[in-house]
């Protein structure tokens, strides 16, 4: 049996890494010192933006890349697959690994020449099966039965394990100014971060920040957030100013912007927060940020979108908290004082700081027994060893059932209200009892006219609401 494993992966070509780049860096050594005839594709680099217009040099990668005999499997990851499309012609086997959804799902979503699906979570590893597992009532069949089959999950590495004061690879970014380590190390503010930049639901974390600040009692000083720069942009400044006026405030208040930080000095500043806030709009598919700062021993309070409510149990420093007063109302507008219990519970941890503490040095033992590069380089060569032997494994539609979706956070039966990672709503009187009807059915009990007006009516399954799990 041929060893070899071509790698159509991302930013693997070394530091300077980002998240992705790491893991998938490390990708290559490891199956090589597994014994595999490991070939990797490089990209072809263009500032220019001509490659873009007309890929003839990816052409030549590709033709080049082709030069020797098929590999036995190629591995892709999403963003890998722009590149090519996995096809059973190429290699005898496909895998894609996901560390997201958010590129090329034409290319897997519904390929059945994709043999294994690896998800850097649990989490998306269900979200995916949801995907798979679109239902086609008409043909009582669903969108992916072979994805469905072979999808699982891996532990991915997370770099502050090996290197905790910051990995050398990390190393694009700039330093901590003196002046901010100096204030850092005051006591004149009670300091948080939010830096993870592009993701931020504001008007959570200003109203957060705001309601810190209007609560906190002496002698607990002023409480400031520190975000990034690439977040807070002159736009989005206005707008929060404009908010905070008729209070007599300013971000100025509440913010200190901060450039991209190489990882050395963001674990500097993560050790020297009393808390962080991921109160996030988009879904986490696996969570470095929140993980990096409870390894670092600073909490961090969530709304969980994604697998940030999955990632360790309750008191180990990830703190979920979200309530259905945090959806917009009737006329689109969501109120800031759905937030102030948040802040409250941030205040009580604030004043039993030891107990904090202890709970992060628990979450980050956790963390160190997890998500290890020994742990990955176990999980990736054990889902990639028997891919010959793997028997063909099928579905049975009528024996499926219908539960919510993994996207879903939460459901009021009572206002319809729904948290949902993929969008937070409020149902229909008739969408409610929909769901609460269809819960745990047997497939085989449902008719596919009535299921075909339902889902035209109320979108359920299209929206994420409900899934198709396996018997």
């Amino acid at each position: 049996m041929s060893n070899t494993i071509a790698l159509m992966l991302s930013q693997s070509g070394g530091p300077p890494f980002h998240s992705v780049g790491y893991v998938n860096h490390a990708i290559g050594p490891i199956l090589t010192r597994n014994g595999w005839d490991v070939r990797s594709f490089e990209p072809p680099r263009n500032d220019l933006g001509e490659e873009a217009m007309l890929p003839y040099g990816l052409a030549g990668q590709l033709t080049r890349f082709d030069a020797d005999a098929p590999p036995h499997i190629a591995l892709f990851d999403a963003t890998g697959t722009a590149a090519r499309s996995p096809a059973r012609g190429w290699a005898r086997h496909n895998a894609v690994l996901y560390h997201g959804l958010a590129y090329g799902a034409g290319a897997w979503i519904a390929n059945p020449a994709v043999d294994l699906h690896l998800a850097n979570s649990p989490y998306l590893a269900d979200v995916l099966r949801s995907l798979f597992a679109f239902p086609n009532w008409r043909q009582r069949r669903v969108l992916n039965p072979r994805g469905l089959m072979r999808t699982q999950s891996i532990r991915l590495p997370l770099p502050s394990v090996e290197c905790p004061d910051g990995h050398p690879g990390f190393a694009h970014g700039a330093d901590l100014p003196p002046a901010l380590l100096r204030e850092l190390d005051s006591g004149a503010t009670v300091w948080g971060h939010a830096l993870q930049p592009g993701k931020q639901d504001w008007l959570a974390t200003l109203s957060i920040l705001y309601w810190l600040n209007e609560l906190r009692t002496a002698p607990l000083p002023p409480i400031r957030l520190f975000v990034s720069e690439h977040s807070l942009t002159e736009d989005v400044r206005r707008g929060l100013d404009a908010m905070l006026a008729p209070a007599g405030r300013s971000c100025a208040d509440y913010f200190v912007r901060v450039p991209h930080l190489s990882q050395a000095a963001l674990f500097r500043l993560m050790r020297g927060c009393r808390f962080g806030l991921a109160y996030n709009r988009f879904p986490e598919p696996f969570g470095f940020y929140v993980l990096e700062s409870v390894h670092q021993g600073c909490p961090v309070y969530t709304n969980g979108v994604g697998n940030n409510r999955h990632l360790l149990p309750a008191e180990h420093g990830i703190n979920v908290y979200e309530t259905f007063d945090m959806i917009e109302d009737a006329r689109g507008q969501r109120d800031p004082a759905a937030w102030r219990d948040v802040a409250e519970r941030i205040l009580q941890d604030l004043a039993q700081g030891d107990a904090v503490r202890a709970q992060c040095k628990q979450g980050a033992r956790m963390v160190e027994s997890t998500w290890s590069l020994g742990n990955f380089s176990n999980d990736i060569t054990q889902a990639l060893r028997d891919f010959d032997g793997a028997p063909e494994l099928r579905t049975d539609f009528d024996s499926m059932r219908v539960q919510l979706g993994a996207a879903v956070r939460g459901v009021d039966t009572a206002t319809g209200r729904c948290l949902s990672d993929y969008t937070s709503c409020r149902l229909a009187p008739g969408a409610v009892e929909a769901v609460e009807n269809l819960q745990g059915q047997l497939c085989e009990q449902l008719q596919a006219g009535e299921m075909e007006r339902i889902e035209e009516e109320f979108g359920l399954f299209a929206s994420g609401v409900l899934a198709m799990v396996g018997a």
